[in-house]
């Protein structure tokens, strides 16, 4: 007896450091966009109250600051809106499952990729230009890639929260009340979605607060957006330039808790008017358009498809503006010319995306596995603090905190600063099938022998592969998109896809453009195919009801 516990001991204590282990590392990757606004809004020695007057003097800010707080809070409330519309005609429909495939090529595309493709397709110049009026550069062409990307990001909340609420029960007790089914939507089922996605509007609004890339490529120049303000004061080192940096960060914050204050008090409004029409049976004729909706993922689709093409063909030497070209005149010989210098990028971009993709998921996996052994899960807000925090003033506190621990410059740091963006979207896409694995799977295991470990891996992960290999491929797209922590914590010295389609973007090579758009696009489009397939391999093992739901 004496014996036996001598050897449990041991275990037990393994175990307990493990455990606290890893407590520790979710925790530290959870809490570095913390540590990053901290350290980032440290002011320097040289800072004084009185360069708030030179800030607030600053030519074009209220502008600039106007302008940048407009485009966020409308670009993602018309997102959620038109996400709602799509949604509601493919809840209750056969083509559900079509549906979601759809969202993968469109989640795979982009922000700079979608607003170029704008560009390339309707802009003056561009291949169906007829007077469209999109300008180049613009408020308006801003608005519209964010939209356009943003739309399938809440098409995917939605069919998540969509799962864990009775909205046919919701549509049948409305229609048995003698409601049309486009005022049950809107009364009974926007309210309750529209609280659930908190957390996605303050992600999509803080993501366009401090959007560098699309912003500095396709948004207006006179006066510039403030992120792009931002980004210059903070690598800049003219004299008073680190002093605006300070300021301009804290006023990016205070831009945020507004932004909440907009986003409830719009959430509060919506609830009081559905409840006042509900109850009223005032006429809503706005849901009538509703059935519009059905249109939106073929014609998104569709123009995806095209900004693909366009890519492909102008990198091919296809030139619409000569009347005597042919398409047989294509050539690789831009490809052939470029791939000295995009060879290293293309290279860097991969490895740092597998990297930190597979860590986000894992380090979201044993965040949701610790929680789950503990029995209590963390507000979703206190895992998913790197999406709803301003970009540009965490990476300045990581650059800082870089900078005092003399790092060198090289890709482990690039994907040390990717990690917490590739976290927060594991998780939050592999929460809601995580919870829904049934426990009684694990206590049948247990019951065939099986040890907790054994358990955990034969059922609950095979389980969960198909959602896992979705998560992987977001992660690894939202790895490739980062711009603002690549450049800051790697100096330039870490090249990818992404800084470089940025650097070439602002130039006029519309070729060369459209070449390194393309290899930034092929990258997660890759990714989510092979997640595809993967997941389908692996689907037929899950079985049952549940795991159909993933």
């Amino acid at each position: 007896m004496a014996a036996t516990i001598r050897r449990v001991a041991p275990l037990a204590r393994i175990r307990q450091i493990a455990l606290s282990s890893g407590w520790l590392l979710v925790f530290l990757i959870s809490l570095l966009p913390i540590l990053g606004i901290v350290v980032g809004l440290w002011p320097p020695e040289h800072i004084t109250f009185a360069d708030i007057e030179a800030f607030l003097g600053y030519q074009g800010l209220s502008a600039s600051v106007f302008m940048t707080l407009f485009s966020a809070i409308f670009s993602t409330l018309i997102s959620l809106y038109i996400a709602f519309m799509v949604y509601s005609q493919y809840h209750l429909s056969r083509r559900l499952q079509s549906f979601e495939k759809y969202l993968a090529p469109l989640l795979s595309l982009p922000h700079l990729a979608i607003a170029l493709g704008l560009v390339f397709l309707f802009s003056d110049g561009s291949v169906f230009f007829i007077d469209s009026g999109l300008p180049r550069k613009g408020l308006s062409t801003l608005i519209i890639a964010i939209v356009i990307k943003e739309v399938p990001f809440f098409l995917l909340i939605f069919s998540a929260i969509g799962r864990q609420l009775p909205i046919k029960y919701w549509l049948l007790q409305g229609q048995a009340l003698g409601y049309q089914d486009y005022r049950c939507w809107w009364f009974l089922v926007f309210p309750a979605l529209l609280k659930q996605s908190r957390l996605a509007l303050l992600a999509a609004t803080a993501y366009t607060l401090s959007a560098v890339d699309v912003s500095l490529l396709v948004g207006p120049n006179i006066p510039e957006l403030f992120a792009v303000s931002v980004y210059r004061w903070q690598t800049s080192f003219a004299a008073g330039d680190q002093a605006l940096a300070f300021w301009a960060n804290a006023l990016l914050l205070i831009l945020l808790a507004v932004s909440v204050l907009i986003l409830y008090g719009h959430e509060k409004l919506a609830h009081a008017g559905c409840k006042a029409l509900a109850t009223t049976g005032s006429r809503f004729q706005i849901g009538k358009i509703n059935p519009v909706f059905k249109a939106w993922l073929p014609m998104l689709g569709l123009l995806t498809t095209m900004m693909v093409l366009v890519f492909a063909l102008w990198s091919l030497g296809f030139n619409w503006h000569s009347d005597s070209f042919a398409v047989t005149q294509l050539t690789t010989r831009l490809w052939q010319d470029e791939w000295l210098f995009f060879a290293l990028p293309l290279q860097n971009s991969w490895l740092i995306g597998v990297f930190s993709g597979l860590l986000g998921v894992a380090s979201a996996l044993l965040a949701l596995e610790l929680q789950r052994q503990k029995g209590k899960y963390w507000p979703d807000y206190y895992w998913l603090l790197a999406i709803i925090l301003p970009q540009l003033s965490m990476v300045l506190g990581w650059q800082i905190m870089h900078i005092w621990s003399q790092g060198g410059y090289h890709s482990g740091w690039i994907v040390l600063s990717h990690l917490p963006f590739t976290f927060a979207y594991a998780y939050l896409v592999l929460k809601g099938p995580f919870q829904s694995v049934e426990p009684r799977y694990e206590l049948l295991a247990a019951s065939f022998g099986y040890s907790p470990w054994q358990s955990w891996w034969q059922v609950r992960f095979r389980l969960l592969l198909p959602a896992i290999f979705t998560a992987f491929a977001i992660a690894f797209s939202v790895s490739i998109a980062q711009y603002i922590p690549t450049l800051m914590l790697g100096a330039g010295r870490v090249p990818t896809i992404t800084t470089e389609a940025v650097a070439i973007g602002s130039g006029s090579q519309q070729d060369l453009i459209a070449l390194y758009v393309l290899l930034q696009s092929i990258l997660p489009f890759m990714a989510f195919f092979v997640a595809a397939l993967l997941a389908r391999r692996f689907r037929g093992s899950m079985g049952g009801q549940d795991a159909r739901d993933y």
